[in-house]
């Protein structure tokens, strides 16, 4: 078996690149100008070990589905150890630390998981996994990487997307609906299978035990996907017109809703105060 790891993070050209543009082009440009890597938070690396978890499961069921050795690639629980491994081997404390110490959380979840939906091969057969979108929107290329599709049992198709979280309620759904990850899938859901595309399911794990497990289909937005592609271009647009300037020429938002929001500081927050050289 070979210990090869599929690729479960971002795609070419997404939308985690523009969304940090539309909330706030400074952000944008202290990382992608700049090239400033944020440290990573604990959240975001239980996401990527459930993700990697989940995507070995599922391509190792497809493999099973057309006829193929599934035990090519490592299983599940294996993957989430093997991500771990690699990841805490070339991190600067204190991030090594969170991986070293979620791996062993994470792969217990994804064991959890299998053992909860084992039944699921009678209702999902898996389109694919991990699969990179791309479209040329206005001249540009505009990617998506789907974590998941499935065909139902009446044929119609969806895109799953794997959520992790500390607990389970349905309000939380609702701030997935205008999200540009979301409407882009719904987008290339549409392009890729028409009428076959019956839309976008959250497929949430909480990742404490006990462990909780919720699937349900987001509410459409038609509204806001009728000018998603504008919207895409005129973020494009307003990178292009401050490339090449120092990034302290990129506007900033000074919102206290973006600079210290819900989940605290922005990374950037010490970078605006003080300056690059200054910011600790």
């Amino acid at each position: 078996m070979e210990d090869v790891l599929l690729d479960a993070g971002p795609s070419e050209r997404g939308w985690h690149r523009l969304e940090s543009a539309a909330r706030c082009l400074r952000l944008y440009a202290w990382q992608h100008v700049a090239g400033i890597s944020f440290p990573v938070t604990e959240p975001l690396v239980k996401g990527s070990l459930l993700h990697i978890g989940l995507a070995h499961y599922y391509e190792r069921r497809l493999l099973a589905e057309n006829g193929k050795d599934k035990e090519l690639i490592l299983s599940g629980p294996k993957a989430v150890v093997e991500l771990a491994r690699r990841r805490a081997a070339e991190a600067p404390e204190p991030e090594r630390s969170l991986w070293i110490t979620a791996a062993p959380i994470i792969e217990d979840a994804v064991r959890a998981y299998i053992e909860r939906w084992a039944y699921e091969d009678s209702l999902w057969k898996i389109v694919s996994v991990e699969e990179e979108l791309r479209a040329n929107i206005n001249g540009r290329l505009f990617t998506q990487r789907a974590d998941l599709i499935v065909r139902d049992t009446h044929n119609k198709v969806w895109i799953v997307d794997h959520k992790s979280c500390y607990r389970i309620a349905s309000k939380t759904l609702n701030q997935h609906i205008l999200s540009g990850q979301f409407l882009g899938y719904q987008m290339f859901g549409r392009q890729k299978f028409g009428r076959d595309f019956a839309g976008v399911i959250i497929n949430r794990m909480k990742l404490s035990e006990p462990y909780g497990y919720d699937r349900c289909g987001l509410e459409p937005a038609p509204a806001a996907l009728k000018n998603f592609g504008k919207q895409l271009s005129y973020t494009e647009d307003s990178i292009e017109r401050f490339e090449g300037k120092p990034v302290e020429d990129w506007p900033a938002v000074f919102s206290d809703q973006i600079c210290f929001g819900k989940y605290g500081r922005c990374p950037a927050f010490d970078l605006c105060q003080w300056g690059h050289e200054d910011a600790v």
